[in-house]
């Protein structure tokens, strides 16, 4: 059984001896936790010099799905599956992909941003979050 992991590891050192001493099958780091897309690539890469997948680990719902994707469209060693939580409720429209699996495949959305247009009425009604 294929074990995959590293969803809430944020230390490129443990990565590394992780990838290096073959604790898991599948990598894991998760965009959100671990630090965006440079730190991620970094981990996929080094999962990727030990022949190892790499898929990312999706924390929450939402818009998060297509920082998935975008990830998964440039690493050599996206894995096979991909982890998802649901569209988001978060009104937009996408001109450049449904956004649906069909056939096994998700296209990536093409344009500035994610590739997705926000409703501006959603946007202006939006409230900013307090911070205590």
């Amino acid at each position: 059984m294929p074990i995959a992991g590293g969803e809430q590891e944020f230390s490129l050192r443990r990565f590394r001896w992780t990838i290096l001493n073959r604790g898991l099958d599948v990598v894991q780091p998760d965009l959100h936790y671990f630090g965006g897309y440079i730190r991620s690539t970094r981990v996929a890469l080094m999962a990727h010099a030990a022949g190892l997948p790499c898929t990312p680990h999706m924390s929450g719902w939402g818009m998060g799905y297509l920082n998935a994707l975008h990830f998964m469209s440039y690493i050599p060693n996206g894995g096979a599956h991909m982890e998802f939580k649901g569209y988001s409720k978060v009104p937009f429209d996408c001109a450049t992909s449904s956004l649906k699996c069909e056939d096994g495949i998700i296209r990536v959305p093409g344009g500035p941003g994610f590739g997705v247009d926000i409703d501006p009425d959603y946007i202006r009604k939006a409230k900013p979050l307090s911070v205590a």
